[in-house]
């Protein structure tokens, strides 16, 4: 698990990096049905990540084993359903592996903060 201050690190570089239009949405299936699940779009997508603030962290950073670099995952409630969301930053800029609803445990350890 992240300090509270790592993970405010890694969204304000996140956040910084989209900002600058280095972001990438990979479209996977179970991605693309998921944002439909959540009547999304990728633009909308990316808004709602754009808000992620530390009481949405749940785990990370962890191994990505596909390739180089950390996976960082968080929770979020967008119109009363769960979406997951897994992210890792890279040379392309920030990269949104997952975003579906969620169905697994969830652990969101600075859930009660206030602070963003």
């Amino acid at each position: 698990m992240a300090l509270e201050e790592e993970v405010v690190q890694f969204l304000k570089e996140v956040k910084e990096l989209i900002r600058k239009g280095r972001w990438d949405f990979i479209p996977r299936k179970k991605n693309m049905e998921g944002l439909a699940a959540l009547g999304l779009t990728i633009l909308l997508a990316k808004r709602e990540i754009m808000t992620l603030s530390v009481r949405h962290y749940d785990r990370g950073p962890l191994q990505d084993n596909d390739k180089p670099g950390e996976l960082w995952e968080f929770i979020k409630d967008i119109d009363s359903q769960e979406a997951y969301i897994k992210l890792k930053i890279n040379q392309r800029g920030c990269v949104c592996i997952s975003f579906h609803p969620s169905i697994g445990l969830k652990t969101l350890p600075f859930a009660q903060n206030k602070g963003e």
